[in-house]
């Protein structure tokens, strides 16, 4: 087998390989998670889950997974002051002492960019697209309420100018 060369950046994303190696290790009954990986270090780490209650092998040299380098690293404003990032609701710490309110308070502050801080503050992976094939048949039209028709609109326009949505394809 040969070697790969690949250029020096901080981290490749590992994942489950596409090819029919996969579908092969799949019939085995493990999958090999996707995951981010430094490729300078010696030993890269692997996730692989058995879903059986039996040993599994996997053969030597067998294609896993793919390496693909991480070019779309989107970070997330800090336009929230420090007060404000922890939730009033997390201020309430009934049954435990000062030293472990404190050391709690500290790790949630610590730890703060991985909880959402608002509705429209969700997770991003570009690894998918979702599509629902309908065929020569355009998708259904379905009606709102007139009370309900305006929030739904505006929870459309909200989520297609956040970029978690876009709008279809297919006109109806």
């Amino acid at each position: 087998m040969g070697q790969a060369c690949y250029p020096q950046l901080v981290c490749y994303l590992l994942l489950p390989s596409p090819c029919g190696a996969v579908r092969s290790v799949k019939k085995k009954g493990v999958l090999v998670a996707a995951t981010l990986v430094d490729l300078k270090k010696e030993a890269i780490p692997v996730r692989v889950l058995n879903l059986d209650h039996k040993p599994k092998t996997i053969d030597k040299g067998a294609v896993i997974a793919t390496c693909e380098p991480v070019v779309d690293i989107v970070a997330r404003p800090q336009e929230f002051s420090e007060s404000l990032r922890l939730p009033s609701i997390l201020e309430n710490l009934e049954g435990l002492n000062e030293e472990q309110r404190t050391a709690v308070k500290e790790l949630l502050q610590e730890f703060q960019n991985l909880f959402s801080t608002s509705d429209s503050d969700v997770g991003r992976c570009n690894m998918t697209q979702h599509r629902i094939n309908t065929g020569n048949h355009p998708p259904r039209s379905r009606r709102l309420p007139l009370a309900k028709k305006e929030e739904a609109e505006r929870l459309v326009k909200e989520m297609v100018d956040n970029g978690i949505i876009e709008e279809s394809s297919v006109r109806t």
